[in-house]
This record gives structure tokens, C-alpha cells and sequence, in this order.
């Protein structure tokens, strides 16, 4: 038994639909299971009631497994959360633990994630559990978040500056993730993944323009300034200023995230996706409303 948790998200679901294709059994727990059994990526997982963002709901949750996928929650304080989950796969016997963390991980970083992300590596390699560390760049998914400026406006916001990204598309990570559980080898490694090609925001935005046949232009702010339109929108306030600390200060901000690495074509055999190409896919979702 395989507990992907985080399967209602990007890397999870994937995640979960490729090893139930392979005819594995996959467990999962949704604060709404009901729904999360409306997903079709989720077809076939076993999933029971659960929060990862409230580690004591987790109770028996990893009876039987014996592999965790661990994605951290989404929630304020989520270090001592991903720190409650990992001691109690520890506790019921887990014999192995990948866990998603993030290229620049590191104990000194302005952003909040990359600060607790590095903490949940440490926590996974003292806890006696086998495990891989996860390490991607940041999502081409992401592109999705800003659908609505998109539709409406031809725009995307953030606050990178001129700053590359060697941004990754989620259903390779999501391959590799099922590699590294489905096969030895992988046991104390750390493997940072990247797409093919370093990309400003303006370049990801030239590409777009190309794939949805209209102009769409980045729009660049200040971290503050980029915060505040984000709590403006609704984002919870802490999230907002994550957002901000994230890609507008220290190592994304500074071209940290511009280093393309070899690893997912050496462990896939083949090139990683290119933005151009997931810019094509998801065009018609993107497209403007006039």
C-alpha cells in the first residue's frame, strides 16, 4: 500500500493516477472524501477521511503502508504539521518516505516554504525511515493560477524581475515520483528536478501570446506591492506575503531557480516537457474573453 498525501493537488493526483494504472493500491485522505472520489485522476484509490493540515486526523491512516508520497500542507505552521505526519509514519512503520520539497531549500531563506522545507528533509533523514527527497522547481502549473488576469486583462502578475526559471511541468515530476517508489535505488538521494530551459516571465509570456493567438504581457511589481494585490484578491494575508518572499526575495529573486539540471532525463529517458508545449495544451483555457 502506497499513502499519497496531497492527492487532491498537482503532483499528487498525477501521482496517484499513474500507480493506479500500474495496479497498485493507492490510499489517500481528503477532508471531503466524497468529493475528492469525484476526481478522475483519484479513480481506484482507497480514500478515507483525513487533514494533513491536522496531523491527529491522520490516526490509522498508515496502517498497512508502506511507502509514503508527502506533500506538506497548505496551511499556516505547516512545518510542525509535516513534522507531526513524518513522526507518525516513523511511529506505524513506514519503510519509506518521498517526500516534495523545492530546489533552494535551505535554514536562512527569506521565504517561509524553502525555510520549512529544508526542515522537513531533516526531519525525514532523523527519523529512520528510507527516503528520497523531491527537490523540483517551480510548476508551469502554476501559469493556472492567473486564469483570471489572463481572460480578462491578457496579463500575468509577480515579482521576478528579470529572474529565469527553469520551470518543470508537474506530470514529470509526477513520473518520477512513481519511478522512485516503484523501483530500488532511489533509497538517500536527493534529486532536483527542472525543465529543459531557463525562461524569464517575459520569454513564458511571449510563448503564451504565441499558443492563445493574443498578445499577453508580465506585469512586474515590487514584492510589497505584489503582496498586497494578492490580499486584495482574497489570498489569506500569510499566504500573500509567502508568495511575495518566495519569488521576490533571496534565492529565486537572486537567478537561483535559472540552473537546469540533467537529472529527469537521465532517471526518464527522455527531455523534460517545454512551456511552449504546455502553453499549447492549456491554451484554450487562457484565451481572453474579447
Amino acid at each position: 500500500m502506497i499513502l499519497v498525501l496531497g492527492a487532491t493537488g498537482p503532483t499528487g493526483s498525477e501521482t496517484a493516477r499513474r500507480l493506479v494504472a500500474r495496479g497498485l493500491p493507492v490510499r489517500a485522505v481528503s477532508r471531503d472524501p466524497r468529493q475528492a472520489a469525484q476526481l478522475p485522476a483519484l479513480a481506484g484509490v482507497e480514500i478515507l477521511p483525513g487533514d494533513t493540515s491536522q496531523p491527529a486526523s491522520l490516526a490509522g491512516r498508515f496502517d498497512g503502508v508502506a511507502k509514503v508520497y508527502l506533500v506538506p500542507p497548505t496551511a499556516l505552521g505547516w512545518d510542525k504539521m509535516q513534522s507531526e505526519i513524518i513522526s507518525a509514519a516513523a511511529a506505524a512503520g513506514v519503510s519509506h518516505v518521498v517526500k516534495l520539497s523545492a530546489i533552494g531549500a535551505g535554514p536562512d531563506q527569506p521565504s517561509m516554504s524553502l525555510r520549512y522545507h529544508w526542515k522537513g528533509e531533516q526531519d525525514v533523514e532523523a527519523s529512520g525511515m528510507s527516503f528520497t527527497h523531491i527537490r523540483s522547481n517551480s510548476f508551469f502549473q502554476n501559469t493556472l493560477f492567473d486564469l483570471a488576469s489572463l481572460k480578462n486583462e491578457g496579463r500575468f502578475y509577480s515579482c521576478v524581475g528579470d529572474a529565469r526559471f527553469a520551470k518543470i511541468d508537474t506530470r514529470d515530476i509526477a513520473e518520477v515520483i512513481v519511478k522512485v517508489l516503484t523501483e530500488d535505488g532511489h533509497e538517500g538521494r536527493t534529486y532536483e528536478l527542472t525543465g529543459p530551459a531557463a525562461l524569464s516571465f517575459a520569454d513564458m509570456a511571449d510563448q503564451l501570446s504565441v499558443a492563445v493567438g493574443s498578445a499577453v504581457e508580465y506585469v512586474d511589481l515590487s514584492p510589497d506591492q505584489y503582496a498586497i494585490e494578492l490580499a486584495k484578491s482574497g489570498m489569506p494575508e500569510w499566504l500573500a506575503t509567502e508568495f511575495a518572499d518566495i519569488y521576490g526575495r533571496g534565492f529565486y529573486r537572486e537567478g537561483g531557480g535559472s540552473r537546469i539540471t540533467e537529472t529527469l532525463p537521465q532517471l526518464l529517458g527522455r527531455p523534460a516537457r517545454t512551456f511552449s508545449t504546455f502553453a499549447a495544451e492549456h491554451a484554450p483555457m487562457m484565451q481572453r474573453h474579447w
